[in-house]
């Protein structure tokens, strides 16, 4: 068993209020709504037009107050109405050309993402470049003993250092992003099948005949874990370094050659291994995210303009690419009671599905957070003193919230860093009718993670993106 030093308990979700917990827009579409209905009663207008501003004020209530799959009717609004003007423009598919001349290295991804490209450099280190962003990713895949497999001291070791790792990234601006990425791909069984050959099994005994029965159904749909892990160096906070070694994306490789080394000694402290994808590494990586199916065919390098989908169509709540149908959940809320280092196996070790789990991380600079928890305390105090004046009985949640916002304002002080995150869930299968089976099983495994988790509407493709791709985008 584990000590009770290693279990954690997570903040509640922080919201931008303005007054009684309600957002600038609900505070709006509530004064909209209480203006129109006293003119419509006070302003003496003919009956159809009274009743005409009481249902318009009734609307603003509903997209004030009410929710919709999952999220503020506001929200949902602004996404569907977006979704149906992308579809007007024809923009919800997506259709490589070969026609098209290839830019070198390009990843000719949909969206946003067009813009990013894999280096090509005399590095061992393959990089992805967000010139939008101002940023360059390096990529690493870990590899080590299952930490459930540990013993409790090893287990605790391994956590502290994680810890540290990720303290590590809030002490300056450098690292824009972190993410970590664990997912599911189709194991061919090449593996299974070169042991057969070393060692000239003969498929004529029983054993060589079962053997060979397991290569033919078994194999090609097993399936094997794969843990990522990326950084997004901060382009822009760096730049003093990166004219010191030259300038240019050359000085920048340099820079972000030296990042990865300080990571390398986090990983050993954590007990991990990390190896640092090179260019070919991270084309074949994006290859297989977009079609699993991939890993069956895949024979040596690609080049990054091949990385990408022939095919994008992106549904309402579904994409589809290529080989595959795949379905994003982000990660609403985490456990309200305290957790265990283990508490999300449930969720990844959940056999027979394929899906990816990201952890994006974004380190947020000391002396923001100490304004930002500042601010919070600003608005906790005023809503209380509000909810006083106007009679309205504080609650075990607002406790609750008030000691979250005053606790993270006392670790600030203290020294530690803080950590903005998002989790997102892609979930793939190769029909429909699959996928949606594959996420009951999903949502049932979050469950017992003591994670909610709500299906991403009108947002598939940069859901997608930002979930099964190492690349440290997130949805904001």
């Amino acid at each position: 068993m584990m000590s009770n030093a290693l279990s954690a308990r997570f903040p509640r979700p922080q919201r931008n209020s303005l007054l009684l917990g309600l957002r600038p827009i609900q505070v709006t579409l509530v004064i909209a709504g209480i203006a129109l209905s006293l003119v419509s009663l006070l302003a003496g207008w003919p009956a159809p037009l009274r009743l005409a501003g009481m249902a318009v004020a009734l609307v603003c209530a509903v997209i004030a107050f009410g929710r919709f799959e999952g999220l503020p009717t506001y929200r949902w609004v602004v996404l569907r109405v977006a979704h149906l003007i992308r579809g007007w423009r024809k923009n919800q598919s997506y259709r490589a050309n070969p026609l098209t001349p290839r830019r070198h290295g390009y990843l000719q991804l949909p969206g946003e993402a067009s813009s990013l490209r894999i280096l090509d450099t005399r590095s061992s280190i393959g990089a992805v470049h967000d010139p939008l962003r101002r940023r360059l990713v390096a990529v690493a895949k870990i590899e080590g003993p299952a930490h459930l497999l540990q013993n409790s001291d090893e287990q605790e070791r391994r956590v502290a250092a994680y810890g540290r790792m990720v303290a590590g990234l809030c002490q300056s601006n450098r690292i824009a992003r972190a993410q970590i990425l664990e997912r599911t791909i189709p194991d061919p069984g090449d593996g299974l099948g070169e042991w057969a050959r070393k060692r000239n099994l003969d498929a004529s005994t029983a054993a060589g005949a079962v053997y060979r029965d397991l290569l033919q159904h078994a194999a090609p749909a097993a399936a094997r874990h794969e843990t990522l892990f990326s950084f997004a160096l901060n382009l822009d906070a760096v730049s003093k370094e990166v004219r010191k070694h030259g300038g240019g994306l050359a000085g920048a490789m340099t820079v972000l050659d030296s990042e990865s080394r300080a990571f390398q000694t986090s990983f050993a402290g954590a007990g991990v291994a990390g190896v640092w994808l090179n260019a070919a590494d991270l084309a074949s990586s994006l290859r297989v995210a977009f079609d699993p199916a991939a890993t069956r065919t895949l024979v040596g390098d690609i080049d990054p303009a091949d990385a990408a989908p022939l095919a994008v169509d992106a549904a309402w709540d579904h994409l589809r690419t290529d080989s595959s149908f795949h379905r994003v959940y982000v990660v609403t809320e985490w456990p309200r009671v305290r957790a265990m280092p283990s508490f999300l196996g449930p969720l990844l070790l959940k056999p027979g599905i394929r899906r990816t789990f990201s952890l994006v991380l974004q380190p947020v600079p000391i002396g923001k957070a100490l304004r930002d928890a500042r601010r919070h305390q600003v608005e906790r105090v005023t809503d209380r003193a509000t909810r006083k004046r106007v009679g309205q009985m504080e609650t075990e949640e607002d406790r609750q919230l008030d000691a979250d916002v005053a606790l993270r304002e006392k670790d600030l002080a203290a020294g530690h860093g803080d950590v903005r995150w998002i989790g997102l869930i892609a979930v793939s299968a190769d029909t429909e009718d699959a996928l949606d089976e594959a996420c009951t099983e999903i949502e049932i495994a979050a469950s017992q993670a003591l994670l909610d988790v709500r299906r991403l509407v009108g947002q598939q493709v940069e859901g997608f993106i930002a979930a099964a791709l190492p690349f440290g985008v997130g949805l904001g």
